[in-house]
Parts: structure tokens; C-alpha cells; sequence
């Protein structure tokens, strides 16, 4: 049976009315037993292509401040580690929750254009934004340990930090812009094709239900 929403007074008297919970359920049920797998390429392999875009951001990243603080193979676990698998971890995890969630309810409130914004700025943010904060200062923290580039105290010379964060960030300002506009682009493409997934069974069951109510 296709999901959708009605007013009160347009609900046929054999209708089965949902919750939001219960609608969420059965819909992400329907999908995940999908068996044509053409048809739901969005919804089943979307938040993993965003996970992935994190996860090669953050290597990006912090293979260039590794370089720019000539950390050599110090340390080279605990940055790679938490700069690659966090971006890829949040990407999946807020996209599913704050975008895919509203996607498969199709609710009214969120047009499909705002949506789309919505998985853009939160992929923006996590795969680009979140690992070029981090990685910089995750990078000067294993200089300052092992001694391998003159960095300021952090608590004492704040603004010098900042400005040595930009000075070695500088070179690669274009390509900073190019990752955030590629992964924002990743987050709106992966929503509309979720949402044209969505679609996509709906319109099957709703033709599959026309044809039994006719035979």
C-alpha cells in the first residue's frame, strides 16, 4: 500500500490512518524490502556516497597539515583516525536524521527545494567545515608535543595561533571553496535522488493498487 498524506475530510472510510512514528516505520520498512534495487539507488546507497565524501575530505586535510607541521610519521594513528572516520561517521548520521528522516515522510512543511538546502548546508558544514577546524588544530597539537614546528601556547598566544592556522591554510583556499561547494553539492544530490526514490515506490504501489481494484 502507497504512503501519503490526506486531509481529514479527503481520507477514504477505508483508509489506515498512521502516527508520524508509525508512518516513518512502515515507509523506511518498505523501502529497505524493496526488491528492485534500481528503483531506491538514492535512498540505499545515498548516505554512504556522503560518508565517503567525508571520509576522503578529512584524509585531504589532514595529509596537508601533517605536511605543513612536518609531522613525518608521528602520531600518524590518532589524526588519520579521528579526521577521517568523524566527517564520515557525521555525514552519515546527520544526513539521515535531519534530512533523509523528512524525506521518506514527505512531509508538507519542507518543500523538496529547502530539503535539498538542508542536505547541502549539513553536508557543507560536516564534510568540509567541521575537518578544516579540526585538523589544523589536531595537526599543531602533535607539533607542539613532538617538537616539530615552532608552535605558539594556545592559551597564551591565541591570536598567533589563528594567524599561523591561516597563514598555512592560505595556499589552499581555492580548494578549501572547492570542497565545500563539491560536498554541499554531494548533500543536495543525495536528497533528491532519497526523495526520487521515495517517489518511485509510491508510484509503483498506487499503479500496482489500480490494477488489482481493476481486475
Amino acid at each position: 500500500m502507497a504512503l501519503s498524506r490526506k486531509n481529514f475530510s479527503d481520507i477514504p472510510p477505508d483508509a489506515v490512518i498512521l502516527t508520524e512514528e508509525e508512518a516513518f516505520k512502515y515507509q523506511s520498512k518498505l523501502l529497505n524490502s524493496w526488491k528492485n534495487t534500481s528503483d531506491i539507488l538514492g535512498y540505499k546507497y545515498g548516505p554512504y556516497l556522503l560518508s565517503a565524501a567525508g571520509f576522503f575530505s578529512g584524509f585531504f586535510l589532514n595529509s596537508y597539515y601533517r605536511q605543513k607541521f612536518k609531522l613525518l610519521s608521528y602520531g600518524r594513528a590518532s589524526t588519520y583516525l579521528p579526521m577521517c572516520f568523524l566527517p564520515a561517521a557525521f555525514s552519515f548520521l546527520t544526513h539521515v536524521e535531519f534530512v533523509q528522516s523528512d524525506v521518506i515522510l514527505q512531509k508538507r512543511d519542507a518543500c523538496p527545494v529547502c530539503l535539498e538546502m538542508r542536505g547541502a548546508a549539513i553536508q557543507g558544514l560536516v564534510g568540509c567545515v567541521f575537518p578544516t577546524i579540526l585538523a589544523p588544530m589536531a595537526n599543531l597539537s602533535l607539533a607542539h608535543r613532538y617538537a616539530t614546528f615552532n608552535v605558539p601556547d594556545l592559551a597564551r598566544e591565541p591570536t598567533k595561533v589563528y594567524n599561523l592556522i591561516r597563514l598555512k591554510s592560505q595556499p589552499i583556499s581555492g580548494i578549501l571553496l572547492a570542497i565545500f561547494l563539491g560536498q554541499a553539492f554531494f548533500g543536495s544530490l543525495v536528497t533528491y535522488l532519497e526523495a526520487k526514490s521515495v517517489i518511485n515506490v509510491n508510484l509503483k504501489l498506487a499503479e500496482l493498487e489500480r490494477q488489482v481494484e481493476n481486475s
